[in-house]
């Protein structure tokens, strides 16, 4: 279904370029502020990342475009303090001194609309797909009295599983060839899918990026 998918988004943009008055290839980075929504989130907290990549704008009309985007970002959360204590012997370890911080990387590719409301400001809007690479947890032990819990790092792979929801922001023109862009992304796939008890987590996203067109 994956393969049947990335085709499709080629074939898809290909027919769109074809079709269109004028191309523009740009690349973009900048910072990602994300979490998860949805059952046993209690103590969860947003975390900063980042994402890079590059994107085709194709414009249809002086008023409309179409824009693919194919980006490494990097989402996740962080537990918060409170979720529970340790007993460690005589001693009660707080999850104040413990933070857990856990990061999803994806290949995203957002496809969207754009629509120009004058020469400096557009409003975008459109589906996002999202195939997962790995998934690192890191765990700190920040009570420096404490050294029975060990800094620990792991990453697991995350078999392209697949993520999709809608992205929706705007664009400012700062200059013919630069623009930043603020952006929400909330998914509608439950990643938890198949989990026992019918749990579901929904990613959530904000992003603020720097955008360069090359004319």
């Amino acid at each position: 279904m994956r393969k049947c998918l990335c085709i499709l988004l080629l074939l898809l943009s290909s027919k769109v370029t074809l079709n269109a008055q004028e191309t523009t290839f740009g690349v973009k980075a900048g910072l990602n502020y994300s979490s998860i929504i949805g059952d046993l989130t209690d103590g969860i907290k947003f975390r900063f990342s980042g994402h890079a990549g590059v994107y085709l704008e194709v414009e249809f009309t002086d008023r409309f475009s179409f824009q693919p985007e194919l980006l490494y970002s990097s989402q996740g959360f962080q537990f918060s303090s409170d979720l529970l204590t340790i007993q460690n012997g005589d001693e009660v370890l707080d999850q104040n001194d413990i933070r857990t911080n856990v990061q999803f990387n994806y290949l995203t590719i957002p496809i969207l609309g754009k629509f120009a409301l004058n020469d400096r400001l557009d409003v975008e809007f459109g589906p996002q797909f999202g195939f997962l690479l790995n998934q690192v947890t890191k765990i700190k032990n920040l009570d420096q009295r404490d050294d029975t819990l060990p800094d620990d790092r792991t990453s697991t792979s995350g078999d392209f599983q697949l993520d999709y929801g809608v992205a929706a922001g705007i664009g400012i023109n700062v200059s013919e060839s630069f623009s930043v862009s603020p952006r929400f992304y909330i998914g509608l796939r439950n990643r938890l899918n198949g989990a026992e008890g019918n749990i579901q987590n929904y990613n959530v996203a904000l992003q603020l990026s720097a955008n360069y067109s090359f004319l």
